[in-house]
Protein backbone atom coordinates (compact mmCIF):
# COMPACT_ATOMS: atom_id res chain seq x y z
CA UNK A 1 0.00 0.00 0.00
CA UNK A 2 1.09 3.53 -0.67
CA UNK A 3 1.40 6.33 1.81
CA UNK A 4 0.64 9.38 -0.31
CA UNK A 5 -0.97 7.77 -3.34
CA UNK A 6 -2.06 4.36 -4.62
CA UNK A 7 1.32 2.82 -5.37
CA UNK A 8 3.57 0.79 -3.05
CA UNK A 9 3.25 1.27 0.69
CA UNK A 10 5.15 4.23 2.01
CA UNK A 11 7.18 5.72 -0.82
CA UNK A 12 7.98 9.13 0.69
CA UNK A 13 8.29 7.61 4.14
CA UNK A 14 11.25 5.51 3.04
CA UNK A 15 13.42 8.60 3.27
CA UNK A 16 12.76 8.61 6.99
CA UNK A 17 13.15 4.86 7.22
CA UNK A 18 16.66 4.91 5.83
CA UNK A 19 17.72 7.51 8.40
CA UNK A 20 17.38 4.83 11.05
CA UNK A 21 18.73 1.30 11.00
CA UNK A 22 16.69 -1.75 11.68
CA UNK A 23 19.19 -2.69 14.35
CA UNK A 24 17.44 -0.12 16.54
CA UNK A 25 14.01 0.00 14.90
CA UNK A 26 13.15 -3.68 14.60
CA UNK A 27 15.28 -5.84 16.84
CA UNK A 28 14.15 -6.56 20.37
CA UNK A 29 16.31 -4.46 22.76
CA UNK A 30 19.02 -6.48 24.49
CA UNK A 31 17.53 -5.95 27.96
CA UNK A 32 14.10 -7.07 26.83
CA UNK A 33 15.58 -10.03 24.98
CA UNK A 34 17.41 -11.22 28.07
CA UNK A 35 14.18 -11.21 30.09
CA UNK A 36 11.78 -12.45 27.41
CA UNK A 37 10.02 -15.69 28.14
CA UNK A 38 8.36 -15.83 24.75
CA UNK A 39 8.41 -14.08 21.39
CA UNK A 40 5.91 -13.03 18.76
CA UNK A 41 7.59 -12.48 15.38
CA UNK A 42 5.95 -10.30 12.72
CA UNK A 43 6.97 -9.88 9.10
CA UNK A 44 5.54 -7.77 6.32
CA UNK A 45 5.37 -4.24 4.99
CA UNK A 46 4.35 -0.97 6.67
CA UNK A 47 1.13 -2.44 8.07
CA UNK A 48 3.27 -4.85 10.07
CA UNK A 49 5.12 -1.81 11.43
CA UNK A 50 1.89 -0.01 12.34
CA UNK A 51 2.50 3.13 10.31
CA UNK A 52 0.26 6.17 10.78
CA UNK A 53 0.29 9.67 9.26
CA UNK A 54 1.06 12.67 11.43
CA UNK A 55 -1.12 15.79 11.30
CA UNK A 56 1.16 17.07 8.54
CA UNK A 57 0.63 13.92 6.48
CA UNK A 58 4.01 12.24 6.99
CA UNK A 59 3.73 8.59 7.99
CA UNK A 60 5.76 7.13 10.82
CA UNK A 61 5.75 3.96 12.92
CA UNK A 62 3.59 3.84 16.03
CA UNK A 63 2.89 1.37 18.81
CA UNK A 64 -0.76 1.07 17.85
CA UNK A 65 -0.60 -1.26 14.85
CA UNK A 66 -2.22 -4.66 14.46
CA UNK A 67 0.97 -6.34 15.68
CA UNK A 68 0.68 -4.43 18.95
CA UNK A 69 -2.95 -5.50 19.29
CA UNK A 70 -1.96 -9.14 18.80
CA UNK A 71 1.00 -8.88 21.18
CA UNK A 72 -1.17 -7.37 23.91
CA UNK A 73 -3.60 -10.28 23.67
CA UNK A 74 -0.81 -12.88 23.59
CA UNK A 75 0.75 -11.51 26.77
CA UNK A 76 -2.29 -12.65 28.75
CA UNK A 77 -1.19 -16.23 28.14
CA UNK A 78 2.53 -15.48 27.85
CA UNK A 79 3.69 -12.95 30.48
CA UNK A 80 7.00 -11.40 29.50
CA UNK A 81 6.35 -11.83 25.79
CA UNK A 82 8.51 -9.63 23.52
CA UNK A 83 7.69 -8.67 19.95
CA UNK A 84 10.15 -8.89 17.08
CA UNK A 85 8.89 -6.45 14.41
CA UNK A 86 10.59 -7.02 11.09
CA UNK A 87 8.14 -5.19 8.82
CA UNK A 88 9.60 -2.92 6.13
CA UNK A 89 7.60 -0.15 4.40
CA UNK A 90 7.34 -0.80 0.69
CA UNK A 91 8.37 -4.47 1.01
CA UNK A 92 7.34 -6.86 -1.77
CA UNK A 93 7.70 -10.61 -2.10
CA UNK A 94 10.83 -9.95 -4.19
CA UNK A 95 12.52 -7.69 -1.63
CA UNK A 96 11.46 -9.88 1.29
CA UNK A 97 13.47 -12.67 -0.32
CA UNK A 98 16.34 -10.69 -1.78
CA UNK A 99 16.60 -7.59 0.37
CA UNK A 100 17.30 -4.09 -0.84
CA UNK A 101 14.38 -2.22 0.67
CA UNK A 102 15.41 -1.96 4.33
CA UNK A 103 18.65 -2.77 6.08
CA UNK A 104 18.91 -6.12 7.86
CA UNK A 105 22.11 -7.59 9.17
CA UNK A 106 21.15 -10.92 7.62
CA UNK A 107 20.56 -9.31 4.19
CA UNK A 108 16.79 -9.65 3.75
CA UNK A 109 13.73 -9.63 5.95
CA UNK A 110 13.17 -13.35 5.45
CA UNK A 111 16.80 -14.13 6.25
CA UNK A 112 16.55 -12.01 9.40
CA UNK A 113 13.40 -13.90 10.43
CA UNK A 114 15.03 -17.26 9.77
CA UNK A 115 18.09 -16.31 11.83
CA UNK A 116 15.91 -15.17 14.72
CA UNK A 117 13.77 -18.30 14.59
CA UNK A 118 16.88 -20.48 14.58
CA UNK A 119 18.25 -18.70 17.66
CA UNK A 120 14.95 -18.52 19.59
CA UNK A 121 12.85 -21.32 18.16
CA UNK A 122 11.78 -22.78 21.49
CA UNK A 123 10.52 -19.40 22.73
CA UNK A 124 8.55 -18.30 19.65
CA UNK A 125 4.82 -18.70 20.28
CA UNK A 126 3.35 -16.99 17.20
CA UNK A 127 4.32 -15.58 13.80
CA UNK A 128 2.37 -13.30 11.49
CA UNK A 129 3.15 -12.15 7.97
CA UNK A 130 1.48 -9.78 5.51
CA UNK A 131 3.14 -9.50 2.10
CA UNK A 132 2.18 -9.41 -1.57
CA UNK A 133 -0.05 -6.33 -1.65
CA UNK A 134 2.74 -4.01 -2.76
CA UNK A 135 3.58 -6.30 -5.67
CA UNK A 136 0.17 -5.75 -7.25
CA UNK A 137 -0.69 -2.30 -5.92
CA UNK A 138 2.19 -0.74 -7.82
CA UNK A 139 0.03 -1.43 -10.88
CA UNK A 140 -2.75 0.80 -9.54
CA UNK A 141 -1.36 4.32 -9.72
CA UNK A 142 -2.86 7.78 -10.31
CA UNK A 143 -6.45 6.58 -10.74
CA UNK A 144 -5.33 4.06 -13.36
CA UNK A 145 -5.13 0.27 -13.28
CA UNK A 146 -2.57 -1.37 -15.56
CA UNK A 147 -4.07 -4.78 -16.30
CA UNK A 148 -0.89 -6.22 -17.85
CA UNK A 149 1.07 -5.14 -14.79
CA UNK A 150 -1.48 -6.76 -12.47
CA UNK A 151 -1.20 -10.08 -14.30
CA UNK A 152 2.60 -9.90 -14.27
CA UNK A 153 2.80 -9.12 -10.55
CA UNK A 154 0.28 -11.81 -9.64
CA UNK A 155 2.62 -14.25 -11.36
CA UNK A 156 5.48 -12.91 -9.23
CA UNK A 157 3.45 -13.49 -6.06
CA UNK A 158 2.59 -17.03 -7.17
CA UNK A 159 6.28 -17.71 -7.70
CA UNK A 160 7.81 -16.07 -4.64
CA UNK A 161 5.27 -16.30 -1.82
CA UNK A 162 5.34 -20.13 -1.63
CA UNK A 163 9.06 -19.92 -0.90
CA UNK A 164 8.52 -17.35 1.85
CA UNK A 165 5.74 -19.38 3.47
CA UNK A 166 7.66 -22.67 3.22
CA UNK A 167 10.80 -21.18 4.78
CA UNK A 168 8.85 -19.75 7.69
CA UNK A 169 7.10 -23.04 8.33
CA UNK A 170 10.36 -24.98 8.16
CA UNK A 171 12.21 -22.66 10.54
CA UNK A 172 9.30 -22.33 12.96
CA UNK A 173 8.62 -26.03 13.21
CA UNK A 174 5.24 -27.68 12.89
CA UNK A 175 3.81 -26.54 16.24
CA UNK A 176 4.24 -22.76 16.09
CA UNK A 177 1.13 -21.08 14.63
CA UNK A 178 1.82 -18.83 11.65
CA UNK A 179 -0.87 -16.50 10.32
CA UNK A 180 -0.77 -14.91 6.88
CA UNK A 181 -2.87 -11.73 6.79
CA UNK A 182 -4.39 -10.54 3.53
CA UNK A 183 -5.69 -7.05 3.11
CA UNK A 184 -8.55 -4.62 2.55
CA UNK A 185 -9.06 -2.54 -0.61
CA UNK A 186 -7.99 1.05 0.00
CA UNK A 187 -8.84 1.96 -3.60
CA UNK A 188 -12.51 1.93 -2.63
CA UNK A 189 -11.81 5.51 -1.55
CA UNK A 190 -12.07 6.45 -5.23
CA UNK A 191 -15.81 5.79 -5.00
CA UNK A 192 -16.18 9.26 -3.52
CA UNK A 193 -14.82 10.96 -6.65
CA UNK A 194 -17.78 10.24 -8.94
CA UNK A 195 -18.75 7.77 -11.70
CA UNK A 196 -15.21 7.23 -13.04
CA UNK A 197 -13.93 6.63 -9.51
CA UNK A 198 -16.76 4.21 -8.84
CA UNK A 199 -15.87 2.18 -11.92
CA UNK A 200 -12.26 2.04 -10.76
CA UNK A 201 -13.34 1.07 -7.24
CA UNK A 202 -15.41 -1.83 -8.56
CA UNK A 203 -12.51 -3.05 -10.65
CA UNK A 204 -10.09 -2.73 -7.73
CA UNK A 205 -12.33 -4.94 -5.58
CA UNK A 206 -12.12 -7.72 -8.15
CA UNK A 207 -8.33 -7.45 -8.24
CA UNK A 208 -7.84 -7.32 -4.47
CA UNK A 209 -10.22 -10.24 -3.85
CA UNK A 210 -8.43 -12.29 -6.51
CA UNK A 211 -5.04 -11.45 -5.00
CA UNK A 212 -6.25 -12.42 -1.54
CA UNK A 213 -7.57 -15.76 -2.80
CA UNK A 214 -4.23 -16.50 -4.45
CA UNK A 215 -2.34 -15.58 -1.27
CA UNK A 216 -4.73 -17.49 1.02
CA UNK A 217 -4.32 -20.64 -1.07
CA UNK A 218 -0.52 -20.38 -0.99
CA UNK A 219 -0.53 -19.96 2.76
CA UNK A 220 -2.82 -22.92 3.33
CA UNK A 221 -0.70 -25.22 1.16
CA UNK A 222 2.35 -24.28 3.24
CA UNK A 223 0.64 -24.93 6.57
CA UNK A 224 0.20 -21.22 7.29
CA UNK A 225 -3.17 -20.11 8.62
CA UNK A 226 -4.83 -17.67 6.23
CA UNK A 227 -6.51 -14.64 7.81
CA UNK A 228 -8.39 -12.60 5.21
CA UNK A 229 -9.44 -9.09 6.22
CA UNK A 230 -11.91 -8.68 3.34
CA UNK A 231 -14.84 -10.02 5.36
CA UNK A 232 -14.19 -7.74 8.34
CA UNK A 233 -13.89 -4.74 6.00
CA UNK A 234 -16.94 -5.87 3.96
CA UNK A 235 -14.72 -5.37 0.90
CA UNK A 236 -17.15 -6.91 -1.57
CA UNK A 237 -20.30 -5.26 -0.22
CA UNK A 238 -21.14 -2.55 -2.73
CA UNK A 239 -24.90 -3.12 -2.57
CA UNK A 240 -25.77 -2.13 1.02
CA UNK A 241 -25.65 1.63 1.50
CA UNK A 242 -24.96 3.44 4.77
CA UNK A 243 -24.43 7.06 5.74
CA UNK A 244 -20.89 8.40 5.70
CA UNK A 245 -20.35 11.79 7.26
CA UNK A 246 -19.72 14.42 4.63
CA UNK A 247 -20.50 12.10 1.72
CA UNK A 248 -24.10 10.99 2.13
CA UNK A 249 -24.95 7.35 1.47
CA UNK A 250 -22.20 5.07 0.21
CA UNK A 251 -21.68 1.29 -0.01
CA UNK A 252 -20.75 -0.41 3.25
CA UNK A 253 -17.36 -1.39 1.79
CA UNK A 254 -16.56 2.25 1.06
CA UNK A 255 -17.73 3.41 4.48
CA UNK A 256 -15.52 0.93 6.30
CA UNK A 257 -12.42 1.84 4.32
CA UNK A 258 -13.10 5.51 5.01
CA UNK A 259 -13.75 4.93 8.71
CA UNK A 260 -10.97 2.43 9.37
CA UNK A 261 -8.15 3.80 7.19
CA UNK A 262 -6.76 7.18 6.10
CA UNK A 263 -7.55 6.55 2.42
CA UNK A 264 -10.40 9.08 2.29
CA UNK A 265 -8.55 11.87 4.10
CA UNK A 266 -8.43 15.44 2.92
CA UNK A 267 -5.26 17.55 2.89
CA UNK A 268 -2.67 17.65 4.28
CA UNK A 269 -2.90 13.87 4.77
CA UNK A 270 -4.66 13.06 1.50
CA UNK A 271 -4.83 9.48 0.21
CA UNK A 272 -3.00 7.40 2.81
CA UNK A 273 -3.85 3.73 2.74
CA UNK A 274 -2.65 2.78 6.20
CA UNK A 275 -5.24 1.67 8.72
CA UNK A 276 -6.11 4.04 11.54
CA UNK A 277 -6.18 2.88 15.16
CA UNK A 278 -9.65 1.37 14.76
CA UNK A 279 -8.66 -0.38 11.54
CA UNK A 280 -5.55 -1.81 13.16
CA UNK A 281 -7.70 -3.18 15.99
CA UNK A 282 -9.89 -4.89 13.38
CA UNK A 283 -6.82 -6.36 11.66
CA UNK A 284 -5.48 -7.47 15.03
CA UNK A 285 -8.69 -9.35 15.75
CA UNK A 286 -8.48 -11.03 12.33
CA UNK A 287 -4.94 -12.23 13.08
CA UNK A 288 -5.91 -13.41 16.57
CA UNK A 289 -8.83 -15.37 15.14
CA UNK A 290 -6.36 -17.06 12.80
CA UNK A 291 -4.00 -17.90 15.65
CA UNK A 292 -6.84 -19.39 17.68
CA UNK A 293 -8.40 -21.38 14.85
CA UNK A 294 -8.13 -25.15 14.95
CA UNK A 295 -6.08 -26.65 12.14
Amino acid sequence: MSQTGPATRSAAALALLFLITLSSACVVPAAAEAQARAYYVSLGDSLARGWQPSSSGHSRPTKHGYVDVVASALRRAHPGLATMKLGCPGETTTTMLGGGRCHYGAGSQLAAAEAFLKAHRRKVVAISVNIGDNDVEQCMVHSHIDGACVRRELAVVRKRLPRIAAHLRLRAGKNVPIVGLTDYDQFLAYWLSGPAGQRLARRSVRIVVHLNRVVDAIYKRAGVRAADATAAFATTDLSHFVSLRGHGRVPLAVARVCRWTWACSGPPIGFNDHANSKGYRVLGRVVLAGLRARH
